[in-house]
């Protein structure tokens, strides 16, 4: 039946509630899977991991194949821009990325060596595409351009941003425009390889406010969705400017995204008062790491409040490694069956 068909996909693109209310969480296909620790336990590089088109296969359709949540996430990292643009990527165990900081523009490579890059992460969007289920949507992502330039620029995380807010303004909107442009070209190609929604990760967004909020956050957001509608009119893209607050409401407004995910720090009924997109989230992932019986009736709140708008039930931030697998399982058999 064609109303079964993509179900995350149709509730943003129709802007109504379906039958069911669609779930996935993000960072699904993660550390709090035993099958994912089985399948890297020999790997320590995880750049590499994203690279490996069969690996990226695997652990893309693990929590789909466990949990039959109604979205796969393309196995990779918000960092692969950077590391197509020449940066020095490393990931350190329990630490997170290394990266040797970038002072100018002129550091980053052109373009023209993306794709070939990505090529090993757009075949496995492919080849995930045709082995999901046709009423399972594959989701593409990439990192927002202010949150990769501020590990770039930061070599890694941060905590106050200091380095990046006090980089040169005119050199920082020079990197964040080439991060933007690299980031229309893979997002592009992961459309055409396959995935049927796209999130922007803009995970640092809430480190701004104001001016630079619009200058750093809205701009560029809004520059890739008119790139990427230009091209495929109607492509669902879901936003996400972690931890920020009211100025959720000018990035719904003014970027053009399709949908937007709140971080669990966003009141719901806020959110449902504001917000004039259908809206994705926002279940801490705290509670349901080592509450489940908390996180179940939260989560029945979030719906009860949510559920007759367009909206797919996700988390505020990603999976925690340490969330037992049963609590998931739980947490994805309450949503199918409230």
């Amino acid at each position: 039946m064609e109303s079964e068909k993509l179900i995350v996909a149709k509730t943003i693109k129709d802007g109504k509630q379906g039958k069911k209310i669609p779930i996935w969480l993000m960072r699904q296909a993660g550390r709090s899977l035993p099958e994912y620790r089985e399948a890297v336990k020999n790997i320590s590089d995880f750049v590499e991991m994203c690279y490996s088109t069969d690996l990226v296969v695997e652990l893309t359709l693990q929590p789909v194949n466990r949990f039959d949540v109604d979205a796969a996430i393309i196995f990779s990292d918000i960092l692969i821009v950077a590391d197509a643009l020449g940066c020095d990527v490393n990931f350190v165990r329990g630490v997170g990325p290394r990266i040797k900081p970038v002072e100018s523009s002129k550091e980053l490579k052109g373009m023209q060596e993306i794709e070939s890059k990505a090529l090993p992460i757009l075949n496995a969007v492919k080849e995930v595409r045709s082995r999901l289920p046709e009423e399972k949507s594959l989701i593409g992502f990439a990192g927002g351009p202010w949150t990769v330039a501020s590990y770039i620029i930061e070599g890694g995380s941060s905590k106050n941003f200091s380095k990046v807010l006090n980089f040169c303004p005119l050199s920082l909107e020079e990197i964040i425009e080439q991060i933007t442009e690299a980031t229309i070209v893979y997002l592009t190609k992961q459309v055409e390889f396959g995935v049927d929604v796209i999130q922007l990760f803009d995970s640092n967004a809430g480190a701004l406010s104001g001016e630079l909020f619009e200058e750093y956050v809205i701009k560029p957001t809004e520059k890739i969705v008119l790139a990427i509608k230009n091209r495929f009119p109607d492509f669902p893209i879901i936003g996400f400017p972690r931890s920020s607050g009211s100025l959720y409401k000018d990035y719904c407004e003014q970027t053009g995204v399709s949908a937007v995910s709140i971080d669990y720090d966003v009141p719901i009924e806020w959110a449902k008062e504001n917000l004039r997109v259908p809206l994705q989230g926002n279940l801490n992932p705290s509670l349901l790491a080592y509450d489940r019986v908390g996180a179940i009736e939260e989560a029945k709140r979030i719906i009860d409040c949510l559920g007759d708008l367009p909206f797919i039930f996700n988390l505020g931030h990603g999976v925690l490694p340490d969330t037992p697998v049963e609590n998931i399982a739980a947490l994805v058999d309450l949503v199918k069956n409230y």
